[in-house]
């Protein structure tokens, strides 16, 4: 058991190590932080706080109710009242307001408004000045009804059974099964991959040789699998680290109401795992077998291309997928071993699953996952020591032949 530690413990050194797992550490959050500044400044960009004047010709907004919040974060442009369009003008001309608008008399026939400006002014400017039109035209109204014409209508969908609530705009708790499917293909490609190259570059240099004299087979195997989920853990808790810390300083510091006070289902993230983890099982076995198939590492990362096509089905198929979620597409590709992680994804991500369906696939991933790992130690006792020699698969599902015992007994 010390041997099985100790050749997990070098391949998580090897691998962790190395300048290509720093920087797949780093790229995701650092990518993903460069989005989130690009879009802060594009949002700075077309955002201007200064004030906003309007003429009012028609004495529209002689007792003007101030314009809505649509958020607990958002600040407010002052909105000033000028008699004339002359003195608009001269303050326009001074730098005092940014911009302003001109409600014609005959508003009520035309709905007729312009806007004057030397510079465009910010989005956020305009906007608030729609919703402070809105507000103060259904003055009539009680402060409640006013305050949803201006912000407008939301629509929220319910399933039959009550269970998933849907809004217009999605939410963390709904987006995050998506997040988690390609979070968790993109790792268990990248750990089949390594463990791909690991037992094809030990095979092709012969170490494999000089490790199977001090070290059984199934230790040597079971001890690069445990080195290689380990590597991959590591990743995914630097990643998900980095996640947490960058929803907090979203939520509390940045105000992003999408990330204020987030909530995870317990039952999507058990339905995520009951799938996953059978499947990186399954994968990683299937890498050990295919690695002990192949002669040479460049063949083994032009498999790895090749392998990675039929995780993508789901990607490709989701506009199918998510206007019918039960259809029998969806339900055939939640069965099915290697498209199994995407589709309930997706499909989590829009609707409850039927318990069935989960159990059902969870069941089939895992006795895929006791297969692979038969035939990964199959395939590793055979090819080990077949050093320039590809194996081929029927080999490994054809029956031994009797050896001749001496004498001429079988």
């Amino acid at each position: 058991m010390s041997k099985l530690w100790r050749v997990a413990l070098h391949e998580y050194k090897r691998h962790v190590f190395r300048r290509g797992f720093i920087l797949a550490v780093f790229s995701v959050p650092l990518i993903i932080a460069s989005i989130v500044v690009l879009v802060l400044v594009m949002q700075a960009m077309n955002s201007d706080y200064r004030a906003l004047g309007y003429v009012d010709n028609v004495g529209l907004l002689a007792d003007p109710q101030p314009a809505p919040l649509r958020g607990a974060s958002d600040k407010q442009v002052p909105l000033i009242s000028f008699e004339t369009e002359e003195d608009a003008r001269e303050s326009l001309d001074s730098g005092n307001i940014q911009a302003y608008y001109v409600i014609s008399q005959d508003y009520y026939e035309t709905r007729q408004v312009q806007l004057v400006y030397s510079e465009k002014p910010g989005e956020n400017a305009t906007w608030q000045f729609w919703d402070f039109m809105q507000i103060n035209l259904a003055a009539d109204y009680s402060p409640e009804i006013a305050h949803r014409i201006a912000t407008g209508t939301e629509l929220i969908r319910r399933s039959p059974d009550g269970e998933s609530v849907f809004y217009d705009d999605p939410t963390l708790d709904q987006v995050f099964p998506l997040i988690a499917g390609f979070a968790f293909v993109f790792v268990l490609l990248s750990a089949s991959g390594t463990l791909l190259e690991a037992v094809v570059e030990e095979k092709e240099n012969r170490t494999m040789e000089i490790l199977v004299t001090s070290v059984s087979p199934n230790q040597l195997m079971s001890g690069k699998v445990l080195g290689i989920v380990g590597v991959n853990l590591t990743l995914m808790i630097a990643w998900s680290a980095f996640a947490v810390l960058s929803a907090f300083i979203a939520g509390n510091f940045l105000g992003i109401a999408w990330f204020q006070n987030p909530s995870l289902d317990v039952g999507t993230i058990l339905t995520m795992l009951a799938v996953l983890i059978p499947e990186y099982v399954m994968v990683s076995a299937l890498a050990t077998a295919l690695g002990a198939t192949l002669v040479d590492v460049q063949e083994s990362q032009q498999v790895m291309g090749i392998l990675v096509q039929p995780f993508m089905i789901p990607m490709y198929l989701v506009a199918v997928i998510m206007p019918n979620s039960n259809s029998p597409l969806a339900v055939g590709l939640t069965l099915l071993p290697v498209t199994a992680p995407l589709t309930v994804a997706i499909r989590a991500s829009f609707g409850q699953l039927p318990l069935w369906q989960i159990a059902t696939s969870a069941a089939i991933q895992s006795a895929c996952a006791l297969g692979a790992i038969w035939l990964a130690g199959k395939a590793f006792r055979i090819g080990m020591l077949r050093y320039g020699q590809r194996l081929n698969l029927r080999e490994l599902f054809r029956r031994p032949e009797p050896q001749s015992l001496p004498g001429g007994s079988q």
